[in-house]
């Protein structure tokens, strides 16, 4: 039996610990396919970061190495604003939000075709079909939700915290949908109504256990960074760190998988709880062969 072939109903009722559970479930039956997919379509944008952060950490080893040669002077509080602050600096950020848009739309796509598909695995080429039609309008969405996720964190954190639920369901709705950012935004509101506190729960939960797993990534870089700055005169040492580190980090963010997973099994649980809309999905295949995930043998007459 194919394992990518194992059915896991998408359109179900969960609680919380089995939003989290079906999650790597998905992950474990699906890593093969999906991380394909993943490493094909994002490489470009892991590339891309990496270059970035590469450029804007040799810039800031640069900042510190003059600082150093110029105590007593030092630099002007506008000098190190101008140079920390760089076209690099806005680059890196770019960037990182569209790697880490582009590890949620594949995510997304993959999970729609494989709900459209019948519980059937996608393959790479009808992922990559499907993702080139949502990517400017998701990165664009992305970007401008971010902005705006931004803003209520920066006042009191609580707006922030209060639209980080709606933004998550809002990016797989528009994919799993077809909506627009505004629609996707309030179909997402609307689901959320008395299902705030656990969504966030396990959208955070679930994101932490990715940022926990970059981190524990990224440890060997940093412990080389941290051993450049005791041996003095070292800037090879230095530079390899960099450059290890800004690697490790870039194609670390495929972790982000696993929260875009959370948030669309989210949705459907959400979707189902107040739509309903799988019971309607197999009356309309009834009589066909699509709705046979079982191994029952066909009645013959």
């Amino acid at each position: 039996m194919n394992p990518y072939n194992d059915p896991i109903e998408l359109r179900k009722v969960r609680d919380f610990s089995q939003i989290l559970n079906d999650s790597f479930t998905f992950i474990k039956l699906h890593f093969k396919p999906l991380f394909k997919s993943l490493i094909y379509i994002c490489g470009f944008f892991f590339v891309a970061t990496i270059a970035a952060q590469v450029l804007q950490q040799l810039k800031t080893v640069k900042l510190i190495g003059f600082a150093k040669a110029s105590q007593g002077g030092g630099f002007a509080p506008g000098s190190i604003y101008d140079y920390t602050f760089g076209p690099e600096y806005f680059l890196l950020i770019l960037f990182t939000i569209l790697s880490v848009s582009a590890v949620y739309l594949v995510t997304y796509c993959y999970i729609k075709l494989y709900k459209d598909q019948h519980n059937t695995a996608p393959s790479f080429e009808e992922v990559w079909t499907l993702f080139k039609q949502y990517i400017i309008r998701f990165f664009v969405a992305s970007i401008l939700l971010s902005i705006f996720m931004c803003i209520g964190f920066v006042f009191c954190l609580i707006p922030g915290f209060y639209l980080f639920p709606i933004v998550s369901l809002a990016l797989p709705i528009m994919v799993m949908e077809d909506k627009g950012v505004t629609d996707a935004f309030s179909r997402s509101s609307s689901l959320l109504k008395d299902h705030w506190w656990k969504i966030f729960g396990v959208i955070i939960l679930s994101t932490f256990i990715a940022y926990f797993s970059m981190g524990i990534l990224s440890l060997p870089s940093g412990l080389l960074s941290i051993g450049s700055v005791f041996i003095e005169n070292s800037p090879k040492l230095l530079l390899a760190g960099t450059i290890f580190g800004s690697i490790l980090t870039g194609f670390s963010q495929i972790f982000y998988a696993l929260p875009a997973i959370t948030s669309a099994l989210c949705y459907f649980s959400l979707s189902e709880e107040k739509d309903g809309s799988s019971l309607f999905e197999r009356m309309g295949t009834f009589g066909t062969n699509h709705n046979r995930n079982d191994d029952w043998p066909q009645e013959e007459y």
